[in-house]
């Protein structure tokens, strides 16, 4: 066996340790190529907007000592480039002054562009979870597709996504919280499920004593528990009733209450409004 890599294995492998540049037009077409930072542009697509320097300064220093692993991916947009996925190591190449990084060209849609974006992002867990849903949002929004759509689009199921799009409901010092991760999508789905009036002092709770998702879940269901009285007192929830309870507010993306009496008992589904009562009801049919 010959020891001398084949031509086209040899010019990839140089390309991915950012060796031997490769002049680029688009009209040269698809495939792995080295092409010149300033030659590239952003994605207007991107679903992730905040891009922390700490990430970026790792993700630089990782550069610096084993070069670009994994090339970003980019489609031809007239004479330049646009990102379809990999702006974080395109940003952080620039920041180290490098003149080329190795790119996958593709040609994409504007909707298969943000559909990869969002599946990359995910799936390198880089988004936020507003960043998600907004993602979920615009290709609802923009290509006229249901949250069902979306979910095989993207690989998540039809609750995840209804689940996520509710965040964006949230006030926006709420929101303001889950961004710079002081509270976790977890806990937004947790305050969803209690008054709006009580949201805001329950967030803040939440903060000042480092509370769990599964404190505020319990917190949240004695919020929304009613407090009437029946010729059969109500009786406290065990441990598997409440996580049951958890789950059913999970998968189904409403504030969801067992409330025991005796033996028996029921389950109680609160809707916000014309449209979550819809969704919650095809929800319940299709099973």
């Amino acid at each position: 066996m010959s020891a001398k890599p084949s031509r086209g294995l040899g010019r990839g492998l140089d390309a991915l340790l950012g060796d031997a540049p490769l002049p680029v037009t688009p009209a040269q077409g698809t495939g792995l190529r080295e092409i010149p930072l300033d030659r590239i542009v952003p994605n207007p697509f991107q679903p992730r907007k905040a891009f922390p320097e700490s990430g970026l300064e790792e993700l630089q220093h990782s550069i610096q000592e084993h070069g670009v692993l994994v090339p970003i991916i980019v489609r031809p947009r007239g004479d330049r480039f646009e990102i379809v996925a990999g702006e974080r190591r395109w940003r952080a190449c620039a920041a180290l002054r490098r003149t080329a990084i190795p790119a996958i060209v593709r040609e994409q849609s504007d909707r298969a562009s943000l559909e990869t974006a969002i599946v990359e992002n995910l799936q390198r867990e880089d988004l936020n979870p507003l960043e998600e849903a907004a993602g979920y949002a615009q290709l609802m929004e923009d290509y006229e597709l249901t949250q069902e759509r979306v979910a095989q689009r993207v690989g998540k199921s039809r609750p995840a996504v209804a689940n996520a799009l509710r965040l964006l409901t949230l006030h926006d010092a709420i929101k303001a919280m889950i961004v710079d991760g002081r509270l976790s999508g977890g806990h937004g789905r947790a305050l969803l499920a209690v008054p709006e009036r009580e949201r805001m002092a329950l967030a803040a709770r939440v903060v000042a004593q480092g509370l769990s998702v599964r404190e505020l879940e319990r917190l949240a269901s004695e919020a929304g528990t009613p407090r009437i009285t029946t010729a059969r007192p109500l009786r406290p929830l065990s441990a598997e009733e409440r996580d049951f309870e958890a789950r059913l507010r999970e998968r189904y993306g409403v504030r969801v209450n067992v409330v025991r009496n005796g033996n028996g008992g029921r389950i109680e589904f609160h809707f916000t409004d014309e449209h979550e009562l819809v969704d919650l009801g095809d929800r319940l049919l299709k099973e």
